[in-house]
C-alpha cells in the first residue's frame, strides 16, 4: 500500500524537478544577479506547486484508502473527506505564506489587506459561504450520511455526495437531484435510514 503512495508522489513531482532545474540553472549558465533573482523566484513557485500538488497526492490517497476499508459507516466517511478538505486548505494557505515569505513580500501587511478585502468578499458571496457553513453543519450535526435515504420536499433518494456548496441525491426513478446545502438545511429533511 505503501508502495502505491510512493508511485503516486513520484509520478507528481513535475515541479519538484523544475526547482531543481531553476536553482542549478543559474550556477551553470553564471547568469546576472538579476537573473540569479528570477530563478530564485521560479525555484520558490516550482516548490510551492509542488507541495500543493503533494499535499494533494497524500490526503487523497488516504481518504481514499479510508473510505475503502470503512465502507459500512457513511458518517465517518463524510467527516474523514471533510477533515481532508480543511488539510488541503490549511497546507494551501501554509505553504502559500511560507512561498511570499521566502519571495521577500512582507506578510503582516498582506494579512491585513486580506482581513478588510475579506470582508467586502464575504458580503458579495454571502450564499456561497452559506453553503459553505451549511455542509460544516451537515458534517459536524449528521442529520444524514451517505448513503442514507432521505426525501425533502417532494423529493426522495439516496444521498451520493456532500460537497462543500451542493449535496447530491439519486432520486429512486434513478435521475440526481442536486441541493444547495444552505436551502437544503433550511428543509424539512426525512430520514429514512435511521
Amino acid at each position: 500500500m505503501q508502495s502505491a503512495l510512493a508511485v503516486r508522489l513520484l509520478r507528481g513531482s513535475l515541479f519538484f524537478v523544475l526547482a531543481l532545474i531553476a536553482a542549478a540553472f543559474p550556477r551553470i549558465l553564471e547568469l546576472s544577479e538579476n537573473g540569479d533573482k528570477w530563478a530564485a523566484r521560479a525555484t520558490i513557485i516550482a516548490l510551492f506547486m509542488q507541495g500543493i500538488i503533494w499535499t494533494n497526492i497524500i490526503v487523497g490517497y488516504f481518504v481514499q484508502r479510508y473510505s475503502a476499508y470503512n465502507t459500512t459507516d457513511g458518517s465517518s466517511i463524510t467527516t474523514f473527506k471533510a477533515i481532508g478538505v480543511l488539510v488541503r486548505l490549511a497546507m494551501w494557505i501554509t505553504l502559500g505564506l511560507v512561498g511570499l515569505y521566502s519571495a521577500g513580500i512582507q506578510i503582516k501587511p498582506l494579512l491585513t489587506g486580506l482581513g478588510i478585502g475579506g470582508l467586502a468578499i464575504a458580503f458579495a458571496v454571502q450564499t456561497t459561504l452559506a453553503d459553505l457553513f451549511a455542509a460544516i453543519a451537515i458534517v459536524v450535526d449528521k442529520p444524514f450520511v451517505l448513503g442514507d435515504a432521505i426525501s425533502v420536499d417532494n423529493y426522495r433518494g439516496k444521498v451520493e455526495h456532500i460537497g462543500l456548496k451542493t449535496t447530491r441525491v439519486r432520486s429512486d426513478t434513478g435521475e440526481q437531484i442536486i441541493f444547495s446545502n444552505g436551502e437544503l438545511l433550511k428543509s424539512k429533511i426525512r430520514n429514512y435510514s435511521r
